[in-house]
């Protein structure tokens, strides 16, 4: 079977299904594709004829918004360049907020133990004699 004739096949069981809806859906789905034909219309006559409209919302006769402004770009260009580069600087300024902040831990951390070895009963040289190192290892456990 060939993609024609399987179109086919699916367009007869679709009219057959078709002929058993309730009229009530048969009307509105009707409506809807003559709305639907209306607008696609006026959105090809739009965009054929010249626009010289300010805006870039156009109402149609649905009362329906159509987007679009001929092909003419309304948004400045520094406007698109700063919300292109705006994620950036956000990025970049919260990776210099996290290094200051880890230096800023680390020297505290340092502040921390030279302050504990200055007040220590334990003399200084103690700290760089080898057996001082184990001493520590072993009272821990």
């Amino acid at each position: 079977m060939n993609e024609q004739q399987f179109a086919e096949e699916i367009r007869r069981a679709l009219d057959e299904s078709a002929g058993k809806m309730p009229y009530r859906v048969t009307h509105r789905l009707e409506q809807a594709r003559v709305a639907a034909l209306a607008r696609a219309s006026e959105v090809q006559a739009a965009r054929q004829a010249p626009s010289n409209a300010e805006s870039t919302v156009g109402e149609t006769a649905g009362g329906a918004g159509v987007l679009g402004g001929g092909g003419r770009e309304t948004t400045p260009l520094w406007w698109r360049a700063v919300a292109s580069v705006l994620p950036l600087l956000i990025v970049v300024a919260g990776l210099l907020a996290i290094s200051l902040w880890s230096d800023t831990e680390i020297a505290d951390e340092t502040a921390e133990v030279d302050l504990a070895v200055l007040t220590d009963d334990v003399p200084i040289s103690a700290y760089a004699d080898r057996g001082f190192g184990v001493f520590l290892k072993n009272s821990r456990q």
